[in-house]
């Protein structure tokens, strides 16, 4: 090598070195944030910050935030870092109050990353803030109410005994079945009905197009690993990365798919009491049926006068498959393997089930789901275990000064409220690792504290489909339970391991499960 290589390699390397040092210099220096305003704080580490583990996959995103909460113990709240970006940690329920709801205007968006021009499904309900945010959100709150509820009951029912028919021969041979895999497909089936108006019949086809397309956003997104925590806790990470929001062929297939439902829906003057009827009627800036329950914000926060373009409805379907698919069938998996593992739990919903079965005529209606308050309590109590969203963010939109000090947070500052960590609190759930319904009976539930529990989040932000998929859980469980019972083999995880992977809480491998039919005495 001659001299003259020597040198440009020696004079690269002085370059990159006295680089790396004026960022290590910069980081230092923005490490000091928390302490200039007297916040406590977790000692960040060089790159990463504090969520290091997350990131190169070593622990859930969930983990990683119930980690920091449980070091900030003693503190209502604490200061922490995603690479150079100040988080203010929140731990305290008043405190999370104050952010969620009574000082909202000051907290109203997610601080995600979205680019309507290139990506257009990414500018959905759950990106958005501000006035489209909430007008979008007045607007699309009428698909939710009980009424409609009661109105699309029926398709839940129907892709439940579809559910029975599907496991029936497992259960009678008493196999190992992988009950997420299986879910998964129930909970495909439901949304593509109510959301696109999509007949898929995923349990009978597992090839179906819809189910291939909605499970690439999933392992797409686990492949890469770092974009789903990217976008919560580094949203300037995507766009320099050039990370996608979605795959662009995953992109092209719902919004041809949306378009083409909605160019047949408006040609063939077809309507149904579902999630895309909601959207067209939004589209042509029809009236829409506000029968209760609306007040999110004001009824004049109407439609701007441009009504929703094709994109908006493809964003606004996209999403609600998006963030319901998962979160339901992890939740039900979830909750069949405590089932499995609690006999005596399993045995007493079931009780509940058939007596409220046999006073329904054998039917699974409305008004019975409606009685079976255990059943609730066994939910509630999963999805504080195992919170499908373990944290929630929200991002400093307007100055702001914590009450009762004289710490100012600035704009632009991530707020994260580790609902993981809450759930999971001696403090509030004593004995956290054990699985116990009756921790939400009427008479515990009136002494744990408000803001303890946020499997759906609260205040105006609160998800928006909570009331459908909770009656989308109930409706797959009662299927089940009132003809099959759950056991644990050889094949099932325990305990079960979280899936690094993912953003949702999931579990790692699946859950395997032992079904057998019941003999029930009539």
């Amino acid at each position: 090598m001659n001299t003259a290589v020597v040198n440009i390699i020696i004079s690269l390397c002085k370059t990159f070195l006295v680089i790396l040092l004026v960022l290590y210099a910069y980081y230092k220096y923005r490490y000091s944030y928390w302490k200039k305003k007297g916040v406590a704080y977790l000692e960040p580490s060089f790159p990463f910050g504090n969520i290091g583990d997350a990131l190169l996959q070593r622990k859930s995103v969930g983990l990683q935030f119930q980690d920091i909460y449980n070091k900030l113990a003693g503190h209502e709240l604490g200061g922490a870092f995603s690479f150079i970006r100040p988080m203010l940690i929140v731990r305290e329920p008043e405190m999370i109050k104050n952010i969620v709801v009574k000082d909202f205007v000051h907290f109203h968006g997610h601080g995600t990353y979205f680019d309507e021009e290139s990506e257009p499904l990414s500018a959905n309900l759950f990106t958005l803030s501000g006035y489209r945010w909430r007008n979008l959100r007045t607007n699309l709150t009428p698909t939710f109410t009980s009424g409609k509820m009661k109105t699309m009951f029926q398709i839940l029912v129907d892709c439940g005994n579809e559910l029975g028919k599907h496991v029936d021969q497992s259960a009678a041979n008493g196999d190992n079945i992988e009950v997420k895999d299986i879910l998964a497909k129930f909970s495909t089936d439901v949304i593509a009905l109510f959301a696109f108006g999509v007949q898929c019949n995923c349990l009978k086809n597992p090839d179906a197009e819809f189910r291939k397309w909605g499970r690439k956003i999933f392992e797409t997104n686990r492949k890469t690993g770092v974009k789903d925590v990217a976008m919560f806790v580094a949203p300037a990470l995507p766009p320099i990365l050039k990370i996608p929001f979605v795959p662009l062929d995953v992109s092209q297939y719902f919004k041809k798919m949306v378009k083409e439902t909605v160019e047949y829906r408006e040609s063939n003057r077809v309507k149904r009491n579902d999630f895309m009827q909601l959207l067209i009627e939004m589209e042509n800036k029809g009236t829409l049926d506000t029968e209760e329950e609306t007040s999110d914000t004001s009824k004049a926060d109407s439609l701007n006068d441009a009504g929703l373009t094709m994109n908006e409805i493809a964003a606004q379907a996209f999403i609600f498959f998006a963030a319901g698919f998962e979160t339901s069938s992890t939740t039900m998996s979830f909750c069949l393997y405590e089932l499995a593992m609690n006999r005596e739990v399993q045995e007493r919903v079931q009780e509940e089930i058939d007596a409220a079965l046999r006073k329904h005529e054998d039917k699974i209606t409305y008004e019975a789901i409606q009685e079976m308050e255990y059943l609730d309590n066994v939910i509630s109590e999963t999805l504080r275990k195992y919170p499908p969203a373990p944290f929630l963010v929200r991002e400093c939109t307007k100055k702001y000064t914590i009450p009762g000090t004289d710490v100012v947070i600035e704009k632009g500052t991530l707020i994260i409220i580790p609902v993981m960590g809450l759930h999971r609190d001696q403090k509030y759930y004593p004995d956290p690792e054990r699985f116990d319904p009756d921790r939400f009976s009427k008479e515990m539930k009136d002494r744990t504290p408000q803001f303890t529990y946020l499997p759906f989040g609260e205040g105006p932000r609160v998800c928006i489909g909570m009331r459908f998929g909770l009656q989308h859980i109930k409706v797959a469980l009662v299927s089940l339970l009132s003809k099959y019972s759950f056991h644990v083999s050889n094949r099932t995880s325990v305990p079960l391991k979280t899936d690094t992977r993912s953003i949702i809480t999931s579990a790692a491998g699946g859950v395997w499960l032992k079904i057998k039919k019941r003999f029930i005495n009539k």
